[in-house]
Order: C-alpha cells, then sequence, then structure tokens
C-alpha cells in the first residue's frame, strides 16, 4: 500500500503561524497599543504557539498547526502579548518540556524545565510532575543537575518571600480568604505552605500508579499547576497560564465533555483573575477561585479514582461527589481496551 502524504506542505505551521500572528500585529496597529516597531512583542507569545504545536504533535492531536494558532486567542495569552511576552517565553519552555515527557525524552525535558527556570520562578509548581516522572521511570539522577543549577541561580533574590502575608488577587483559595476572612491570611499561612507539600507528595505518590495515555499525562502536568497555584500564598493570576494552555491542548485532543467543561472552566478563573487585577474587587478573583477549584477537582479524577491495582472495591471505593458522576468525571481518563471475544 503506497505511503499516503497527508500535510504534502512542511511549512504549514509557520504559514499558519505567520498568518495568525500577522492579524494580531495588523489588530494592534489598528487598536492603537502596538507601533510599527512594536511587532517584536509578538515574539514571545509566537515561541508559545510554536511550543504548543511541538505539543499538539506529540499528544497525535489533528491539525495541530492551524489549532497552535489559536493559542493566541487565549484570553490570558493575549493579555501577555498586550504587555509584551513577560510570562509567555517561561511557559513555551514549560510547554516543550511537557512534550519532551510525553514523548519520555527525560534529558530534554529536564533541559527545557531548566531553561524555563531561568526565565521565571514559576516553572517551579511543575516540579511535583518533573518529579514523579522521574522516580516512576528511574531517570538517572544527574539528569537533575540542569533544573537544580537553574534554581539555585534565582535563590539569592528569584523566590518570593514565604514570610509575607499573601496579598494576591489569584483565582485560589487566598483570594477566598482575602475577600471574607482577610485577619485570618496571616494565621493560616503555615497551614497552606503544609498542604502544598503535602499535597504535592500525594500527587507524586499517586502518579507511580495512576495509567494515562499521551493526552491524560498533559492533564496531570496542568493539575500539578492547579494545585500548586491554587494553595500557595504567593500565586499570581500570570500563574495559571501554563494551566490554560495544557487544558487546551487536553480539550483539543480529547474533545469530551469533562475535557471541555475543565479548559472552560480554567478560562473562566483566568479572566476573572484579570478582570480583578484590573480593579475590579477581590471579590471577583474570589469567582474566579471558584471555578479554578471546581476544574482541579475535575482535572483530579484520573489521580483518586480506583485502579486495577488498587484493593479499593465494594464498601472501600472513593465515591464520587453528587454532581460530578458519570462521563463529567470518568472522560477525563483513557477509555479502556475492548478485548475481541474468543481471547
Amino acid at each position: 500500500m503506497p505511503h499516503v502524504i497527508r500535510h504534502p506542505c512542511t511549512f504549514a505551521p509557520a504559514l499558519w503561524l505567520a498568518a495568525a500572528l500577522g492579524m494580531a500585529w495588523a489588530l494592534g496597529l489598528f487598536a492603537g497599543w502596538l507601533d510599527p516597531t512594536g511587532a517584536v512583542k509578538l515574539l514571545p507569545v509566537t515561541a508559545l504557539a510554536v511550543a504548543f504545536h511541538r505539543l499538539l504533535q506529540a499528544i497525535g492531536a489533528n491539525r495541530p498547526a492551524q489549532r497552535a494558532a489559536a493559542t493566541l486567542a487565549l484570553p490570558l495569552v493575549a493579555f501577555d502579548a498586550l504587555l509584551g511576552g513577560p510570562n509567555a517565553l517561561q511557559a513555551a519552555a514549560c510547554v516543550t518540556a511537557v512534550a519532551m515527557a510525553v514523548e519520555r525524552r527525560h534529558a530534554a525535558m529536564f533541559a527545557w524545565w531548566a531553561i524555563a527556570l531561568a526565565f521565571a520562578a514559576q516553572a517551579l509548581l511543575l516540579a511535583p510532575f518533573f518529579l514523579a516522572l522521574a522516580i516512576r521511570h528511574r531517570v538517572p539522577v544527574l539528569w537533575l543537575a540542569l533544573p537544580a543549577v537553574s534554581l539555585m541561580a534565582r535563590l539569592p533574590g528569584g523566590l518570593p518571600d514565604l514570610a509575607e502575608t499573601a496579598t494576591s488577587n489569584a483565582p485560589n483559595i487566598w483570594s477566598l480568604v482575602i475577600a471574607f476572612a482577610p485577619e485570618q491570611a496571616a494565621a493560616l499561612l503555615a497551614l497552606a505552605l503544609a498542604a502544598a507539600l503535602g499535597v504535592a507528595a500525594a500527587y507524586v505518590a499517586r502518579m507511580q500508579s495512576v495509567a494515562t495515555d499521551r493526552a491524560g499525562l498533559v492533564g496531570l502536568a496542568a493539575l500539578a499547576v492547579l494545585l500548586a497555584a491554587g494553595l500557595l500564598p504567593h500565586a499570581q493570576a500570570r500563574d495559571f497560564l501554563l494551566p490554560a494552555v495544557l487544558t487546551f491542548a487536553l480539550a483539543i485532543a480529547r474533545g469530551t465533555r469533562g475535557s471541555l467543561t475543565l479548559v472552560t472552566l480554567v478560562q473562566l478563573g483566568v479572566i476573572a483573575a484579570m478582570a480583578a487585577g484590573l480593579g475590579a474587587g477581590i471579590e471577583l478573583a474570589a469567582a474566579g477561585a471558584l471555578c479554578l477549584i471546581a476544574a482541579t477537582w475535575i482535572a483530579t479524577q484520573p489521580l483518586i479514582a480506583p485502579h486495577a491495582n488498587d484493593n479499593r472495591d465494594g464498601s472501600h471505593a472513593i465515591p464520587l461527589p453528587h454532581g460530578l458522576r458519570g462521563t463529567l468525571s470518568f472522560d477525563m481518563m483513557p477509555a479502556p481496551a475492548v478485548r475481541p471475544r474468543g481471547e
């Protein structure tokens, strides 16, 4: 049977991205926020779109070039482009690292993660995901040297002071605390840090036995950031750029009701946080936090649902809360293989 070439133009990704960036630049000129020489502001989000295209190829999504250009329409990506892309480069390196993780190219994964850490400390939110994969696949310890050196370079002044009181307007649990009980924020700081460490340890342990496909692995990477950014008191709205992009990739690959609900909740939470950062008030960030909490619960289903190697049947099974039973919870996991009759 002759080989069928489905994509005869090898430059299709570049053409689609160039067309999308040209339209964005023209729109920027028309709106007045971009001068004729300001196209360099689009370079970071261009790198993010290229990294997203690489991730879509890794998970086997259809039409990756066209859908990679669609990342420029995500609210937080577009807002980052308006600011000159200060967070897009870090997100691009993280997305590429996740793509390398999907392909089990662990040396390249840690190299790209080290690059992301060099750009911004937000890349540290992916640490539980990469650590879990390193333990699961018995990655040589030497490969951890690059991210370790990159992290050590940030220690003199690149990490937040954990002794300060939380004042962020990120759509996480702290916006709820600040909105309804601001006097309790300082007292709950140590508890939040302990909870974040405990959840990260549970995430790493549970990742050792979870069964998932390539798209599901991207969802688990987004979950690592959602858990950390949802609990840490110094998280900012920009920390949710990576989950917004990764859940978008999951929705493209799966197209199920659960994945579409997940990406919608993440985008709504991000939009609420952006509005709160522009002066709409902490109450709007608290509303966004509710969206992100629901999204985190949906993304957690592959980790907390019983598996074949778990002795948790019968009365020991983990019950699902009312309203999240059925396909909304379980279509986040890959469908089981159907054996033909006679086997």
